[in-house]
């Protein structure tokens, strides 16, 4: 885990009889009680953790639901980490749209180019019966009076 827990502020195991929760913080109390060091801020911070751990593991029902709540964490995490370490299996990339949107690109560029290079040329295809322009009329020559 990677935070520290009551029972690594005390410097107990988790096992340890209420007994052995005193002492450890009875010695760690004498060690970081503010009277003994006057005018150091950790000594207050250091000696309000320790009251709060030493609170929760000297009750019988509060350790018991601290200790369900560590072992929660504990597999959240595991569980976690076997998840980030699998691969993933169901999200496959679509070659089949990659193929596509390709294949439509180098048509309509194929298009173009083809249009630049023969712009009078129609394409069946795009250009039905419908829409061809209707022959122009035969032109009539006149001769022109001078």
């Amino acid at each position: 885990m990677s935070t520290a827990t009551y029972y690594d502020l005390l410097k107990v195991d988790r096992k340890a009889a209420p007994e052995g929760v005193r002492a450890a913080y009875r010695s760690l109390a004498q060690r970081y009680h503010p009277d003994k060091r006057p005018g150091n801020a950790d000594a207050i911070r250091v000696m309000a953790a320790l009251n709060e751990a030493y609170a929760v593991l000297s009750d019988p029902q509060k350790r018991a639901s601290y200790d369900r709540a560590i072992d929660g964490a504990r597999l959240r995490a595991n569980n976690a980490r076997r998840a980030a370490q699998q691969p993933v299996r169901d999200a496959m990339w679509p070659w089949w749209l990659l193929f596509a949107t390709f294949a439509f690109a180098v048509v309509s560029i194929g298009v173009v180019a083809y249009r630049m290079v023969f712009p009078a040329v129609s394409i069946p295809a795009v250009h039905s019966a419908a829409h061809q322009p209707r022959p122009a009329a035969p032109l009539k020559l006149t001769a022109s009076r001078q």
